[in-house]
């Protein structure tokens, strides 16, 4: 039970070490990091969600989340593109929350079998 609820805390932990922020340079980002979903702002400020995108020429090409439709929004009119990214800080404070759990949990379980309590002698369920 325990390493089970330790394994979920870690993966929602991996999880939560992202945040969607701003890419500084999508002609290269988009086809470094394979993004599964980026989002765009163009000059007329319509935004979109582009799922699997990628570069074509000078254009950055997905499908609109929850259509069918394929979108091409040229990187000229991209005022803003964002997509999610590692977060530092999310990272490092997900790792001292997962510590100090795994700390609780090592420490209850060397303290459960110290009790005094524990170390009695019964001689047919009757204690002496």
């Amino acid at each position: 039970m325990v390493v089970r609820s330790l394994t979920v805390a870690a993966l929602l932990g991996t999880a939560a070490c992202t945040s969607v922020r701003p890419v500084l340079n999508a002609r290269e980002f988009i086809p470094a990091r394979q993004p599964n979903r980026v989002w765009v702002v163009n000059n007329q400020n319509e935004s979109y969600i582009l799922t699997a995108p990628r570069l074509e020429g000078d254009n950055i090409v997905g499908m609109l989340l929850n259509s069918s439709e394929e979108m091409s929004i040229p990187l000229g009119s991209a005022q803003l593109v964002e997509a999610r990214q590692r977060d530092k800080k999310k990272t490092m404070v997900a790792g001292v929350i997962l510590g100090a759990v795994l700390g609780s949990v090592v420490f209850l379980a060397v303290k459960a079998g110290s009790t005094p309590g524990d170390n009695q002698d019964y001689d047919n369920g009757m204690p002496p």
